[in-house]
């Protein structure tokens, strides 16, 4: 029998940051499937498109990465992406942009040619870090706060919300892009499940 359970987060104060510690818990968990799901991606396999315009598993990863910093660290300061933000994300995840979305006929970035399985998930370690470290900041009685985000506003609570809806989305298209590779031929077929 498989166990399942969530593991409060070290370093998250469970009187304080219940709710936060709680999202901590849940995107950790949903970055241990993505990492288990990726590892084993060859260069080629990250960069594949079944056609020009269409995403590739590795401009997700990038993205995911990027996007967890956005809303979790600067979005919430209230910094402009220009150019305070896109220099944040260069400094932090190595690389300027995710280049999402993509014209119609749009190709893998040429700033992330290259990267490896490794190398993604290296940068969304290092991103995972980097929100961490913010979160521990954040208590519960002030998920309610408003902050501006261009003509927006927003809560915090919704912020952690929108990343995780966020997360699970796009590590729902990266498992779709595996199967579409699998009809391909870019990807081995996988062994069927045993009871």
């Amino acid at each position: 029998m498989n166990t399942r359970q969530l593991i409060f987060p070290r370093g998250f104060d469970i009187k304080t940051q219940k709710q936060v510690g709680r999202f901590v818990a849940e995107m950790d968990d949903q970055l241990v499937k993505l990492k288990k799901a990726v590892k084993d991606l060859t260069v080629e396999q990250l960069e594949w498109q079944q056609r020009p315009g269409m995403n590739t598993v590795g401009m997700l990863l990038a993205h995911l990465a990027l996007v967890e910093i956005w809303w979790i660290k600067l979005a919430p300061a209230e910094m402009p992406w220009l150019p305070e933000g896109k220099a944040q994300i260069q400094k932090i995840c190595g690389f300027e942009d995710d280049g999402l979305p993509l014209p119609p006929d749009g190709v893998h970035p040429s700033y992330i040619i290259g990267y490896t399985a490794e190398k993604y998930l290296l940068t969304l370690d290092k991103c995972r870090r980097v929100v961490k470290t913010e979160l521990k900041k954040w208590r519960d009685k002030e998920l309610g706060k408003f902050y501006k985000a261009g003509k927006n506003r927003i809560t915090c609570d919704w912020t952690l919300y929108h990343v995780l809806e966020h997360f699970a989305g796009h590590f729902g298209q990266i498992l779709l892009l595996k199967h579409l590779m699998r009809d391909a031929g870019v990807l081995a077929k996988e062994e069927p499940a045993k009871p």
